[in-house]
């Protein structure tokens, strides 16, 4: 079906429940979650109420939190049983932790018409916190031993893969449960039938364990392309495994967070769509504060050199062009340098190394942009300013380069997240250094009170 189905959208203004029925058991959860903001509060609760248990449970999974609490609240007892009956362990865990994190005698009550298995599994995994492998995690996984046959194996397979959130590898557990191997469904599938697990394993598994942040995990899936990873606790059990579409989403979360910080947005979880203007207000005023002080301290260097502007209005004219470029310039390195921490491009001993890179970027680029400068100086036939003007550009360039490639490794050190308080920092330190080295080098350059 197309993205957002005309026929969906009729069938639900017109309130024809045997047409929506049926179309809902075409169309596929992903184009209905591509209509979803589109949709009245209403028209959302009509589809997760009507349509088939297992997509209801995928659109449901793929839900902001909040909307997952406020939908078991409120859907009818029978279509929340059948929610908690499909959804993933994993899924069902952080289903149940945005329910007590509203009502917690609520979350008590479906955990306890979980049956004790599950109700057990789900109780272990809300013990891990969301951003590590634990909280990412689902137990729905396979394990062999190392004495059984592939023919065995197989056999078991086939009862056990119902249950599995994948069978394509396999983990080799010894009595006590700790990871000793791995093997894939092509091995079982080419291997004698006799032959026995420890033969065709690799015991070499690339693991996390619980703890592990989950960037770390999205980093090593990604640099050893895999679509499962297994996890163990502190003893070496394997515990769960965490799947290519769980780092996905971690992919997009850690994203979103960082343009988020990057542009000052001190609310990484921030949902455009669905916040109110209150919540954007809170989370740009804060730093839009710290940005005007900063303002109005360039406001008191500018009264500082009042007599020297007096003297020379034309100084004036080019103060917005050089503050702006060394701003610019900063945020560009900052960038670049927070991006390399965050791939582990760098870590914190390079930081002499990108002193010596970035000083030599920051002489190329001054030297570049005070001659494009010079050009616009000389045409407004402000042949005094030229030296003035071209000095300060280069060294505010240079300036801002290199405070934008070391302030990072700084705010690391002090175990602060570059990506919140570079740019904020760099707009103040690139104003009002700016405006000292321009304003400093015209009263001594032209012998000005």
């Amino acid at each position: 079906m197309e993205r957002t189905p005309a026929p969906l959208r009729q069938a639900l203004e017109e309130g024809d429940t045997l047409t929506l029925r049926q179309l809902l058991e075409e169309v596929h959860p992903q184009d209905l979650l591509a209509l979803w903001d589109e949709l009245g509060g209403e028209h959302r609760y009509i589809l997760l109420t009507l349509l088939p248990k297992g997509k209801a449970a995928e659109v449901f999974a793929n839900l902001p939190s909040e909307a997952q609490a406020e939908y078991l609240k409120t859907l009818p007892p029978w279509r929340v049983r059948e929610l908690l009956e499909e959804l993933s362990l994993d899924d069902l865990a952080d289903a149940l932790q945005a329910v007590e994190a509203e009502d917690a005698a609520l979350a008590r009550r479906l955990k306890e018409a979980l049956d004790p298995e599950t109700r057990a599994e789900v109780e272990e995994l809300t013990r891990y916190e969301e951003d590590e492998a634990g909280g990412l995690m689902t137990p729905e996984y396979v394990a062999v031993r190392e004495g059984m046959t592939v023919e065995e194996v197989i056999r078991f397979l086939r009862r056990a893969a119902p249950d599995a959130e994948t069978i394509y590898y396999l983990y080799v557990v010894d009595e006590e449960g700790r990871l000793k191997g791995v093997l894939s469904l092509r091995d079982l599938i080419v291997a004698d039938p006799r032959t026995r697990v420890a033969e065709i394993q690799n015991p070499k598994v690339v693991h996390v364990r619980t703890d592990t942040d989950q960037e770390e995990v999205a980093r090593l899936m990604a640099d050893y392309d895999f679509t499962v990873l297994p996890v163990v606790d502190g003893e070496g059990r394997l515990v769960g495994i965490v799947t290519v579409d769980d780092v996905l989403d971690v992919l997009e979360e850690e994203a979103t967070e960082d343009i988020h910080r990057l542009a000052a947005v001190d609310v990484p979880d921030l949902v455009y769509s669905q916040a109110s203007p209150l919540t954007l207000w809170l989370a740009r005023v804060r730093w839009l504060v710290i940005l005007i002080l900063t303002g109005m301290v360039t406001s008191s260097i500018l009264q500082g050199f009042e007599s020297l502007l007096e003297a020379l209005t034309a100084l004036a004219f080019y103060v917005p062009v050089l503050i702006g470029t060394g701003g610019n310039t900063g945020n560009q390195s900052a960038t670049l340098i927070i991006r390399a921490l965050a791939t582990r491009d760098l870590d914190l001993r390079d930081w002499r190394r990108v002193l010596l890179k970035e000083g030599a970027v920051g002489v190329l680029l001054g030297l570049t942009l005070a001659l494009f400068l010079l050009g616009k100086v000389v045409l407004d036939g402000q042949w005094a300013l030229v030296p003035v003007v071209g000095l300060a550009l280069f060294l505010i360039v240079l300036f801002a380069n290199l405070v934008g490639a070391l302030l990072p490794f700084a705010l690391r050190r002090l175990g602060v997240d570059p990506a919140l308080l570079s740019n904020p920092l760099i707009a103040t330190l690139t104003d009002v250094t700016g405006l000292l080295i321009y304003l400093t080098l015209a009263r001594f350059l032209l012998n000005l009170a």
